[in-house]
């Protein structure tokens, strides 16, 4: 959505699917065809070829799509991936013209778990965005990303990394606006407890301005069958809310880019 939001705004968007779950390539493509990808995000990172596939959701700018396949389960299994190297992706999106000459964006779609592919998109990136709903697991796992494993890929990155905030997903409208300023309070003094070098990494406010709230249209759309049919573009379109939603996010995250403010 995110995606949709900055092509909509002219800018042209490239997504990287990095988990084998291939939610995210399932909305593009037939599951038939994820049951055997052979030029996606790990052919990517093995220094093989792979394909930038284009996707038509009615935007001014151009989206393309570098999926994931079911069948990576295996290969992650196996070993059969560069584990040992962090920078796989960063590395072929630094040198591919046909990425860093084309597109204004490359958004890293990454699975929750920490094994390489996730590292491989925290290694690749400029901006970290965090998406997290209200539930304590999930904020738990906030911190702990925050506290044990952030502060690592900014000591390490070969880049400038900068963490532009968590991003509350998927809530419910009953909470409060107090409850959630009282949560990004709490973040900014959790944060505090970094030092300078780190936490200056971090935007000052830790939470997004923008919520994505929980919409009857996004509710299952992940398991509709056949879902690569269905129009996205037109799920948004219909729903002013989540338009407006998708479209402010969209807005803060340039905002954030241009005019970043660390957490001194």
């Amino acid at each position: 959505m995110l995606g949709y939001a900055l092509a909509n705004r002219g800018y042209n968007v490239l997504l990287i699917d990095l988990d084998p779950q291939a939610h995210l390539s399932s909305f593009f493509i037939k599951i038939s065809e994820l049951e055997r990808i052979s030029d996606g995000f790990i052919e990517m990172a093995q220094d093989a070829r792979f394909r930038i596939r284009p996707i038509d959701m009615g935007t001014r700018g151009r989206i393309g799509i570098i999926p994931s396949g079911l069948n990576y389960i295996v290969k992650v299994y196996r070993g059969a991936i560069p584990s040992w190297d962090p920078y796989a992706i960063y590395r072929r999106i630094a040198r591919e013209p046909a990425i860093n000459r084309h597109y204004d964006f490359v958004i890293c779609d990454s699975p929750p778990e920490l094994f390489p592919p996730t590292i491989w998109g925290l290694f690749a990136a400029d901006y970290i965005i965090i998406p997290s709903n209200l539930e304590e697991l999930s904020l738990l796992g906030v911190k702990l990303l925050i506290k044990d494993i952030l502060p690592d890929v900014i000591m390490s990155s070969r880049k400038d990394v900068r963490i532009l905030g968590a991003l509350l997903i998927n809530i419910l409208k009953r909470y409060s606006s107090r409850t959630i300023e009282e949560l990004n309070k709490s973040l900014v003094r959790f944060l505090y407890q970094l030092p300078v070098s780190i936490r200056s990494r971090f935007y000052s406010r830790s939470l997004f301005n923008s919520i994505i709230y929980r919409h009857v249209e996004l509710r299952d759309l992940t398991y509709r069958p056949r879902r690569w049919e269905i129009p996205l573009q037109r799920v948004i379109e219909r729903n002013n809310e989540l338009k407006h939603e998708i479209d402010s996010l969209a807005r803060e995250v340039l905002e954030r880019i241009e005019h970043f403010e660390g957490l001194e």
